[in-house]
């Protein structure tokens, strides 16, 4: 098999990188030694082209460690949130059943306590969908 220069230009960016074999980095700078022409052209183009190409630097060792513990923090408090909600939400909306039938008691007793859990509610409920939305473009 005849090695070509396209060959050799995908091979370009693991020899850039450093990422190749000892046998690759061989092979591509024998065939830049025979093909001075496309060995002047890689020279030209390395900084700007396929350095461009090359992976991102690797991701540190706790890595993974430390998205497990990111992400048992996040589902932990979405789990908090979604208590909060609830519980705002269905503060106001305790009653009971009288002689006159259904009674709001926080709306008919404390109406500004009953607004007030509300509008902890809304929050609530705004914070565990941020949550959520975080959680799923995550996976």
């Amino acid at each position: 098999m005849k090695v070509t220069r396209e060959v050799i230009t995908d091979l370009l960016p693991a020899y850039f990188s450093r990422e190749a074999s000892a046998d690759t980095q061989a092979l591509v700078e024998e065939f830049l030694k025979q093909d001075p022409e496309f060995a002047a052209l890689v020279n030209e183009k390395k900084s700007e082209e396929w350095l461009g190409r090359l992976p991102a630097a690797p991701l540190p060792e706790d890595h993974e460690h430390e998205t497990l513990i990111r992400t048992k923090n996040m589902l932990k408090w979405r789990g908090h949130w979604l208590a909060l909600a609830i519980l705002f939400t269905l503060m106001p909306l305790s009653c009971v059943f009288g002689s006159k039938g259904l009674v709001w008691i926080m709306v008919r007793d404390a109406p500004y306590a009953a607004q007030t859990y509300l509008i902890l509610a809304v929050v609530s409920w705004i914070q565990y969908l941020r949550t959520r939305r975080k959680l799923r473009n995550w996976a």
